[in-house]
């Protein structure tokens, strides 16, 4: 067995380029020599604090899971992709036979295999493993760039699957970081045309602004609840994607959202947050959940690939693997306006 590079989280901001292990190939299994992993919220979350709620990192773990790289090996029983072949890798791994798997539902089963969370190593290496049927070909002219970019635009496309977005819809999405702002270009792939997206960073809502939302509110300057509901004429929007966990924001979807509408949380609060039930039962909304995703990656190549969705510009800062930690550092303090911080393998 070789020896690769990979970034080992051993404990809270503790994180080493070192050399492990290469993983060895199963059967039915592909060895992807990785060439482009994002940096997520999650992966932050885990090296700041080294848990995300029952989560915890309990001995050294390889984060990251937004990836794409080529084929390096594959197991005897392998037929979908070829030594040499640009792939894209879904991260999370299933059982494929509990009533969520067979449902159709995988991204809720209790099994789960999930890249870069514990116990699972993930991605910040030169190699990692992953079951066949988790592996994706890149068309040739996708960039491995806009491969690691797949993952986070799946989230975005199952907001509004979940939300059943459709071009009668008038769409508000709260936080306007790389969710928020795939969400908005899932929205509009969906041929919706009403869009207000908020946050607090004006930069963020340039880039909202030049990706076709809208209107843009800073909630830090105006109440976007009075704005949107203003600009609605008091109807309020069809759906609302809460993209930020921010406790503010999850209060005024209720407030933003018409009678009968829908809301899709996507973003995770810090804390709990109280919220107002009455609402719920006076306006009969529908309260969705997103978990990861279900059934979208191929539908997430083919935006990208036809140029129907913009994941390039997002891709504000690159590193290599040995910067890695330059690279979490300009995600946590937002140096040089940040949006999608990538590493180079």
């Amino acid at each position: 067995m070789g020896k690769m590079r990979a970034a080992v989280l051993h404990k809270p901001l503790d994180l080493r380029v070192e050399m492990v292990d290469v993983p060895q190939v199963g059967a039915g299994d592909v060895l992807v020599r990785m060439r482009r992993v994002g940096i997520c919220g999650s992966d932050v979350h885990f090296y700041l604090r080294g848990r995300i709620g029952s989560f915890v990192v309990e001995k050294p773990l390889i984060l990251g899971h937004e990836c794409s790289g080529e084929v390096a090996e594959v197991g005897e029983e392998v037929t979908n992709v070829e030594i040499g072949q640009k792939v894209v890798v879904e991260p999370g791994f299933t059982c494929g036979i509990c009533e969520y798997c067979r449902s159709g539902r995988y991204n809720l089963c209790p099994d789960v295999r999930f890249y870069g969370t514990p116990p699972y190593d993930g991605t910040f290496a030169e190699y990692a493993l992953a079951p066949a049927e988790n592996v994706y070909p890149m068309p040739d002219k996708m960039t491995y760039e806009e491969g690691a970019m797949i993952e986070p635009l799946a989230v975005g496309l199952m907001a509004t699957k979940r939300g059943k977005v459709s071009v009668h819809d008038s769409v508000a999405i709260f936080g306007a970081g790389p969710i928020g702002l795939l969400s908005l270009q899932a929205a509009r792939s969906h041929g919706v045309i009403e869009t207000f997206v908020v946050d607090i960073i004006d930069y963020r809502l340039d880039y909202a602004l030049k990706l076709g939302a809208g209107t843009v509110i800073n909630a830090s300057k105006e109440d976007a609840a009075e704005t949107i509901m203003k600009k609605t004429r008091g109807r309020g929007v069809d759906v609302v994607i809460e993209a930020s966990g921010a406790p503010e924001a999850v209060k005024q979807a209720l407030d933003v959202v018409k009678p009968g509408g829908r809301i899709v949380f996507v973003g995770y609060p810090p804390t709990e947050v109280p919220i107002s039930i009455d609402k719920i039962l006076i306006k009969e909304l529908d309260i969705l959940g997103v978990h990861r995703y279900a059934n979208v990656f191929p539908t997430a190549i083919k935006l990208v690939s036809s140029g129907k969705i913009d994941v390039k510009s997002l891709v504000t800062h690159v590193f290599p693997l040995e910067r890695i930690l330059d690279g979490f550092k300009v995600h946590i303090d937002k140096i040089g306006n940040p949006i999608k911080v990538q590493i180079e393998i």
